[in-house]
This record gives structure tokens, C-alpha cells and sequence, in this order.
């Protein structure tokens, strides 16, 4: 105990490990030791911001989030913390090839009888503002580099303890290094001893308690629900059985928190005892006794226990457990405290047509589903986002809707069907960490690698779960290959290297040479050998790393060389002849494939054949043998672009389409299918090793997993993305207009298109007057002012110096403001300029309720003009770039958020209202008709509402796609919101007066 406490009062470390010095045996006294260390004056003395407990055990790690972080915070010291490194755990964003926590800090917090590597991982996060103690079976759970203390142990104090509490000794001293020996003695004394005792009530209660997961701590609460219906225990009589088993040493009850916690190797044969008597009517008391139980007889232990393991117990019971997992209130707490992952294994094993159906929906909204909520009460937003993802299953999304009118929080509901709603071809989406380059899949096709930014590559399992990060590069990686037999990696990188990987993700070598940025790594297909280009090399190598040859050559900055099926020859696509260049193995060039003016763009291998596919620019794509010889040409309706990827068949191929869609094209006959869900072009596209499924990276940080089989269903119509800029509500109501790149579309209050006009214009902005008799827009091409009246018919247009940036109307229509690059411009409604003023970037506008005054941000500033351009009072200072700008319906104050997340309030004279702290960044705010509500968009994809009185954020919801605008009706009732996807439409929906919110 003494090098404990030198350790804790005089070493340097923010984290230490105590263990025992025989690996992996439990009931060591570690926990007795720690206790008696923590309790010493000199290390409560060394730690005046106090010591925190937290019993761990048995527990999984996602179980344990929320107490982690509590007991964190009271040591902190913080009397104000930031909350970065608590949102870095929360969220799962662990250290990732960071730096060591500093010296020790004045807090310490402990984990006792710690089981898993995460926690362990997290403490090094928490650390970095506590210092931690953690106990554990064996120094195996704990990352490198933690200095570890082992503790003798020349006799095992449980074994000990049990002996001399039953009488009983096993008939041979076990070999403490073999669990197996430990197990057989520890078995031996409790078959006798517990025989022995003459409390049969007692035995059979405690044999009960394994009926409860092995993977967890048993909550009190649940105990005593389960004696109360196998016995009919009243609390008091629990706590008396509690009492006196935990005296006889076969359980413990953790000193903070209200869970039994009992050793594995005893409850191992208390499982072994109720297996052989028979299980089930355990199971079935346990679940009987938890669904009549009030949902006020449970405790925060019980709920995360039986939110995690009821499923099982069901099962064990004989239960159908589609009739619990597929209860739509069920999967919203569940994924609130547990994630997607937990949520799939209960879908899989009810193993139904709805879960199967559930289970996919999830999975390909798993990046929306979740993204951590910081400013809105998590489960409601959680909940309101779940309810949108299922707009397709009604039956669910209305069970999770009935689960939020309980919740007693305001929440918004999704009116139709959300654009951004899933391709039916998307499989899984995964990720969110870094913008990624480059996508390989394994040839077994259980697992795939992807090359991203910060030097990352990482190894992912197709439940979306990642397996291991590789770090070595020292930029941006680019690229990444999988060789033939899955037993090693090639990266390439920014940083003018390329890698080689085991496939345990040790560095086997580092390749240098090439001057500049390695963009395309490719193996030969019977990985003998790679090669790698930059912008003006290419370099063959053999795969132990031995350059093989050089070329010099302009190489096409997104084609990516292909290694042929026999692995003879590699071919590229010269950047400056536009033609395909085919190379053998050895270094020679064999051909180089040209076809006339309309040279070649990308160029793919056939999986199985000796033969390469061109993309040409004339959108013909042309089959070659690798010596030259056309082999045949087949016409297409569009191009392809970015790398082109061919199916193990050759049936098909597959690289970016238009705008963000990945091209699925079938060239017998030709079809095209356009997979949309990134919300930037895909940068990197593979198939699996059968074909019927492929993988796409973008710089969205997302990779998708979409089918590809034949007959590939079409999304139905609302899935048909438009990206719409902007959007204008009339004052009464009455006329509903987006702004996009095709045209400007009126609407009904359902959001329908009633007709388009001018579809052949990019319209950036679009502003309507109070009676929707008069419309404003500004496109992106031409540099015009359009004024036009409620059919959208042209009444004047007027051609702008610059084009236009931002747009506001007055409410009569008498007049419009427009801003450019360098001027601020008044217009008539005749289209005659009243004034104009030099307000250089002004990128936000925003008109009084009474057209007698214009609210204009530029940067950091706001500043306030009168109908004729007039300056009137001081710049508003913003601290920050502006975001988006908005004036109350009364006109007695102007709202801006910036670019740090903060959404403040001025009056017109200038003086500040309020600042709220809105956690992301808006891109775009709306005041509510009687100016209680501010709703934004923000930059990561959510609408929030907020109570402007209470300065709080009321509801949230996450979307798929980026936002744009927003805008409120004129009774406050639905609120439109537009970006990449299209339009949404939502109803604030409020908790009836007087309900107390319980929505945490």
C-alpha cells in the first residue's frame, strides 16, 4: 500500500494502475488496498478537490457514460469547466494518436474493478483534468505506458474469506496461476458449504441472482423485485438477505452505487445451479415483476439494466421479442442511452420481417441517429429525429410519437416525407470522423479500409464499428489497397510516402521517392507487387518495397492506374495526351490507347478478363485489349467521373455522378442507377469481392455501403433531392416559394410543387411581400435583380454591378435591398436604384417588420440602414463572422448568430439583450409571428428552436442533408427549412400547460 500512496501523493503521472501480481485473478484485495489508500491523510491531503468512487465491475462501459462524467465533475475543480473533454467522452471521440495527460491534477477519481480496454482509453481523456486510479483483475485491460503497481498475493482473500465464512476448504489448494484450479476450489467450497447451511430460503434466493447478465452488476432495485414475486420478500427482508450473504462473502454491495456485485467465478455457479433446476420461470418471475412494477419503483441502475437485457430475459422466458425491441418508444431510450449497435443485435435476434425492416432503417441513418445533442434535451430530440428517419414505417414512428407527447417537452414533428431520406439501395452509413479519400474492401468481404484526413487510415467492420486505426502518415492519406489474401495494407499519402500495413496494423515499411503528394496506391491482383503515382511519376514496387521502375509521366489527377487481371500490366491515363498508357510488369511500354479528339478520361481493369474499359469524354465507353486493339464501344448517357471501378464480373462500374451521387452503371444493357446520400461527390468507390455490394468515401466524412444488384428499386419521388437556397412565406400566409438551381417553384402549406417558373435560372435568393402580391430574386449567373409579381410573372429586372449576396423586400413591396460583393443597393419596385451605399461583404439582410429600416451584416458587424440608406445608430459588434440575421415581428430587436456557435440580440439603439450560447454554428434563423421563437439552421444539420424569454433551446431535430433557410408560417404553426435535399416541413409541437418536463 505504501508504493500506492507514494505513487498517488508524489508521482507524475495523472493515472495509475493497481493490479494484482498474479494476472487476471479476481478477489485479489486490490479494492480493499485502494480504499485503504484512498482514506490515508496524505492522499486525501494531496487531492483537496476530494476523491470519487466509481464501482465498475461487471458493468460494459456504455453503461457506465453518464457516471463516469458526473463523478469527473466533482473533483473537477472547475467552478465553470469546459466541457470539451466530457463531450470527447460522451461522444465517444477518445484519444486518437493525441498527447499524454500533464502532471497530476487535485481531484483524483477511481475505477474500481475495471474489466474493459474502453474505460481505461476514456480515463486517459478524463485525466487530462483529474487524476485516476484504476483498479483492475489484470494490467491487460490498460493501454501502454500507464505505470502499473501489482500487488502480492500470497494467499486469495476470496477464496480465503469464503472458507472460513462456510466452513469449508477445498480438498486441494488450488494453483492460483490456472483459473480453472481457482474455479474447481471455489466451486467445491460453495457446493458444500451452501449445502451445509440450514438457511434454505437464503441458498435459493441467492441462487436466483444468476439469473441476471453475467456482463453486468445486478441492480438492488431489480432484486428486490424479483424476491418480492419468487418469495414474497418485503424490502426490508431483502436487505436482511443481502445483509447476510454479502457477511458470507459470496456477494458485496458496491460501496456507491445501489448494484450487488458478485465474482465471476461464484456467479458462474449460481448460472450452473439455476440452469440445471431450470431457468425459465426465473426469467419469466424477473419479467413479470419488471412490466407490473410503476415505472417510479425504478431506479437509474434498474432502467439502464433492463433497457439493456430484458431482450434476453425474454428470450429465456420464451417471450417473442419483436413484441418489446420493435416498440417504438423502446428503440428511442434504447438508442438514447446505447447507440445503433445495441439496438441491431435486439432487431437481429427478433429476427422478423418489421425488425429486419427496422434494423435497416437504423443502419442507414446511423450518423444522423447519432450525433450528439449539446443544447436541446437529448432523448425528445433523439426521439423526434427517430420518428423522422421512420417516416416510412408509420406504425413505429407513431409509437415513438406517442413516447414524446409523454415526455412533457416540446419537440418537432416531420409533416411529410423528408427529402433527405435514405436511397433504398443504402445499406449503412458510417462514420463522421475525418473527410475520407480512398476505400478498399477485403477480399473476404467481412471488413474494409479507408484512407482519410489527419493521417488516419482506418479498418472498419461492416456493422460500422471501427477495428483499428493505423497512424504513421503524416498528412492527408489519399489512398489505400488491400492486397489479394487480406494479410496486408498500402497506403499513400500527402506526405510523399507510401505505406505498407500487416493486417494487425504494423508499419512494414515506409516507400520514398516520389516528389509530391502519392495520390493512388494499387495492388497487383496476385499481390507480388503495387504501384503508386503522384502528379508526375509513377513507380512500380515489389510488395516486400524494393522499387521495380519509374516513369515520369503527367498522370490524370483523379484516375487511378489499374493493375490488369493477370497482373502483367499496369495502364493509366496520361493527363496531357489524354490517351491510356499500358506498361508491363517489367517497365516497358506495351501500347497507348488513343481514339481520336475524344480522349480518354478514366480507365478501369476487367476483373477476369485481359481487357481494359475507357470513359471518354464524348460519354462513349470503349472495351481494349491491353496491346491496343479495340474490342468494342458502348454509348452512355452521361459521363462518369472520378475514378471508374469495374464489378468482379465486369458487369458493371461504378464512380461519381452528377453533383454528390455515386453512378452505378450495368453495361448489358446499359442502365444507370444514381445512389444519392453523400452530401459532397464521392471521392473514392469499390465493390465487394461477390458484386453485390460497394462501398463509397467522400469528403463528408461518411462511408456508404449501397446494394448492387440487378433491378435496383428507385427512389420514390420525394426522394428525388433538389437543392433549394431559399425560401419566402408570405405575411398572410398565402403564397409558399423556393429558390433553387431550378428555378423558383410555389408551393402548398404541404410543401407540393403547384408550378415553376423560370427553370432555366440558379436563384441564390428569393424574398416575398406581406400580401404576396409582389416577389424579389437574385441568380447566381447573370447578376440580375428580378421583380416579379405574385405568378412570378417578370416586371422589371435590372442588371446588378456584381452579383447579388443577399436580398430583402419590404413588406408593401415598395421597395428591395440588395447586396454585392462591394455595394449595398436600394430598389425601387419599378426597377429604378433610389440609393446605393459601400458596404463591402455584406452576406445577410434583414428588412423591419415596417419597411422603414434594413438591418444589413457584414463580418462581425451589423450595421442598420433607413428606406434610403441612411445610417441610423452604431454597428452592433458580433465578436464573431456573422451567420445569419433576423428581425423580431415587432421590430424592437435584431437577433444574429455567428460562426462560434452564439446567437445575440440588440435592440435598434444598439444595446445587447442577450446572448445565448447555441453550441453550432447557424446558417440561418427565423423569428416565430409573435417573436417568442427563434428557430435555426446550423452547420451540423439540425433545426433548433429556441424560447427567446427563457434563453434556452426548446426542440431539435438532426437531419441527413445540409440547411440552407428556414422560415416560419404566419401563426407560428409549421416551419418550412430548405438545403441540399429539398424542402422539410415541421410543427412545433408543446407540452400541454402544466405538464412538469421529464424529457432527460
Amino acid at each position: 500500500m505504501e508504493e500506492l500512496i507514494k505513487a498517488l501523493t508524489e508521482g507524475e503521472s495523472r493515472i495509475i494502475a493497481l493490479v494484482p501480481e498474479i494476472d487476471g485473478l479476481e478477489g485479489a484485495g486490490v479494492t480493499t488496498v485502494a480504499a485503504a489508500a484512498c482514506a490515508d491523510p496524505r492522499v486525501v491531503k494531496r487531492f483537496p478537490n476530494g476523491i470519487a468512487w466509481l464501482s465498475v465491475g461487471a458493468d460494459r462501459p456504455e453503461m457506465l457514460t453518464d457516471q463516469m462524467v458526473d463523478r469527473a465533475f466533482e473533483v473537477n475543480g472547475e467552478s465553470d469547466p469546459d466541457t470539451d473533454w466530457l463531450e470527447a467522452f460522451s461522444t465517444g471521440r477518445l484519444m486518437d494518436g493525441g498527447e499524454w495527460p500533464g502532471p497530476p491534477g487535485d481531484g483524483l477519481l477511481v475505477l474500481d474493478g475495471v474489466r474493459d480496454p474502453y474505460l481505461p482509453l476514456a480515463a486517459l481523456v478524463i485525466a487530462d483534468h483529474v487524476s485516476v486510479l484504476v483498479t483492475a483483475r489484470s494490467a491487460r485491460v490498460l493501454p501502454d505506458d500507464i505505470p502499473v503497481i501489482a500487488l502480492p498475493v500470497p494467499r486469495w482473500p476470496l477464496l480465503e474469506r469464503l472458507s472460513g465464512e462456510l466452513g469449508v476448504r477445498p480438498a486441494q489448494e488450488p494453483d492460483l496461476n490456472d483459473p480453472r484450479s481457482r474455479a474447481a476450489a471455489v466451486r467445491e467450497v460453495l457446493s458444500a458449504g451452501l449445502a451445509g447451511l440450514k438457511l434454505p430460503g437464503s441458498v435459493a434466493r441467492l441462487t436466483e441472482l444468476g439469473v441476471f447478465a453475467d456482463e453486468a452488476n445486478i441492480p438492488a432495485g431489480l432484486v428486490r423485485l424479483l424476491w418480492k414475486r419468487t418469495a414474497e420478500l418485503e424490502p426490508l427482508d431483502c436487505e436482511l438477505t443481502l445483509t447476510g450473504l454479502s457477511a458470507l462473502g459470496v456477494l458485496s454491495r458496491a460501496p456507491d452505487r445501489e448494484v450487488v456485485m458478485i465474482p465471476d467465478v461464484i456467479r458462474g455457479h449460481l448460472r450452473a445451479e439455476l440452469a440445471a433446476a431450470g431457468s425459465g420461470e426465473v426469467h419469466r418471475a424477473l419479467m413479470e415483476a419488471v412490466v407490473e412494477a410503476p415505472h417510479t419503483a425504478f431506479s437509474a441502475e434498474d432502467a439502464r439494466y433492463f433497457l439493456f437485457y430484458l431482450p434476453d430475459h425474454a428470450a429465456q422466458a420464451g417471450d417473442e421479442v419483436s413484441d418489446i425491441v420493435c416498440d417504438g418508444a423502446w428503440l428511442a431510450r434504447k438508442l438514447n442511452r446505447f447507440g445503433i449497435a445495441a439496438v441491431e443485435q435486439d432487431l437481429m435476434r427478433a429476427g422478423t420481417p418489421l425488425a429486419e425492416r427496422l434494423r435497416r432503417t437504423l443502419a442507414q441513418s446511423m450518423t444522423v441517429l447519432e450525433r450528439p445533442e449539446l443544447v436541446a434535451p437529448p432523448l425528445p430530440t433523439l426521439a423526434a429525429t427517430l420518428a423522422c428517419r421512420l417516416y416510412g414505417i408509420p406504425e413505429t414512428a407513431d409509437e415513438v410519437k406517442m413516447l414524446l407527447s409523454r415526455l412533457g417537452a416540446a419537440w418537432l414533428e416531420c409533416l411529410w416525407a423528408p427529402p433527405d431520406l435514405p436511397h433504398p439501395a443504402l445499406r449503412r452509413v458510417m462514420g463522421r470522423a475525418e473527410p475520407l479519400n480512398g476505400v478498399a474492401i477485403s477480399p473476404d468481404g467481412s471488413w474494409l479500409a479507408t484512407a482519410g484526413g489527419n493521417g488516419r487510415v482506418r479498418i472498419w467492420n461492416l456493422d460500422g464499428s471501427v477495428e483499428a486505426t493505423l497512424s504513421g502518415h503524416d498528412d492527408d492519406v489519399n489512398d489505400v489497397a488491400i492486397a489479394p489474401d487480406g494479410t496486408w495494407l498500402a497506403t499513400a499519402g500527402d506526405d510523399e510516402t507510401v505505406r505498407l500495413w500487416d493486417d494487425d496494423g504494423t508499419e512494414r515499411a515506409v516507400l520514398h521517392g516520389h516528389e509530391g503528394a502519392v495520390r493512388r496506391v494499387v495492388i497487383a491482383p496476385d499481390g507480388s507487387w503495387l504501384v503508386s503515382c503522384a502528379a508526375n511519376d509513377l513507380r512500380a514496387w515489389s510488395a516486400d518495397g524494393t522499387l521495380l521502375w519509374q516513369v515520369d509521366m503527367t498522370v490524370m489527377s483523379d484516375s487511378r492506374p489499374v493493375i490488369g487481371a493477370d497482373s502483367s500490366w499496369v495502364a493509366f491515363v496520361d493527363d496531357e495526351r489524354e490517351s491510356v498508357l499500358v506498361w508491363t510488369r517489367e517497365g516497358s511500354l506495351r501500347a497507348e490507347l488513343a481514339d481520336g479528339e475524344e480522349g480518354a478520361r478514366y480507365v478501369a481493369a476487367h476483373p477476369a478478363r485481359d481487357l481494359l474499359i475507357t470513359e471518354h469524354w464524348d460519354g462513349w465507353m470503349r472495351m481494349w485489349s491491353p496491346d491496343g486493339v479495340p474490342l468494342g464501344a458502348i454509348e452512355t448517357d452521361g459521363l462518369i467521373f472520378g475514378a471508374l471501378t469495374a464489378a468482379p464480373d465486369g458487369s458493371m462500374v461504378a464512380g461519381e455522378g452528377s453533383g454528390s451521387d455515386v453512378l452505378l452503371r450495368a453495361l448489358e444493357p446499359v442502365t444507370d442507377s444514381r445512389l444519392t446520400g453523400h452530401s459532397t461527390p464521392p471521392s473514392d468507390v469499390a465493390f465487394s469481392p461477390d458484386g453485390t455490394w460497394l462501398a463509397s468515401v467522400s469528403d463528408d466524412a461518411t462511408v456508404r455501403l449501397w446494394d448492387a444488384g440487378g433491378g435496383l428499386p428507385e427512389p420514390d419521388e420525394h426522394l428525388r433531392r433538389e437543392s433549394i437556397r431559399s425560401l419566402a412565406v408570405a405575411a398572410d400566409g398565402s403564397v409558399l416559394v423556393t429558390a433553387g438551381y431550378r428555378g423558383l417553384t410555389f408551393r402548398d402549406t404541404e410543401g407540393r410543387a403547384l408550378r415553376a417558373v423560370h427553370e432555366e435560372e440558379r436563384f441564390d435568393a428569393v424574398a416575398i411581400s406581406a400580401d404576396g402580391s409582389a416577389l424579389a430574386a437574385v441568380d447566381d449567373e447573370d447578376g440580375l435583380l428580378w421583380l416579379l409579381d405574385r405568378d412570378g410573372e417578370i416586371r422589371h429586372q435590372v442588371r446588378l454591378s456584381e452579383p447579388g449576396t443577399a436580398l430583402a423586400l419590404a413588406p408593401d413591396g415598395s421597395w428591395a435591398a440588395v447586396a454585392t460583393e462591394n455595394e449595398l443597393g436600394f430598389w425601387e419596385a419599378d426597377g429604378r436604384l433610389r440609393t446605393e451605399v459601400p458596404v463591402v461583404g455584406a452576406e445577410y439582410l434583414a428588412m423591419a417588420p415596417d419597411g422603414s429600416w434594413l438591418a444589413a451584416a457584414r463580418s462581425d458587424h451589423v450595421l442598420l440602414f433607413d428606406a434610403r440608406g441612411r445610417r441610423l445608430g452604431p454597428a452592433l459588434d458580433a465578436g464573431d463572422e456573422i451567420t445569419g440575421l433576423a428581425v423580431s415581428p415587432r421590430g424592437d430587436w435584431v437577433a444574429a448568430t455567428t460562426g462560434q456557435g452564439a446567437i445575440l440580440r440588440w435592440d435598434p439603439e444598439g444595446r445587447l439583450l442577450a446572448e445565448l450560447e447555441a453550441a453550432a454554428a447557424a446558417t440561418h434563423l427565423a423569428v416565430g409571428p409573435f417573436g417568442s421563437w427563434l428557430a435555426t439552421v446550423c452547420f451540423d444539420d439540425a433545426v433548433r428552436v429556441w424560447d427567446v424569454q427563457a434563453g434556452e433551446c426548446i426542440a431539435a431535430i438532426h437531419l441527413e442533408a445540409g440547411l440552407d433557410a428556414c422560415a416560419w408560417t404566419p401563426g407560428g404553426t409549421r416551419l418550412y427549412v430548405t438545403g441540399w435535399a429539398g424542402l422539410h416541413g415541421f410543427a412545433l409541437r408543446l407540452p400541454p400547460q402544466g405538464q412538469q418536463a421529464h424529457a432527460s
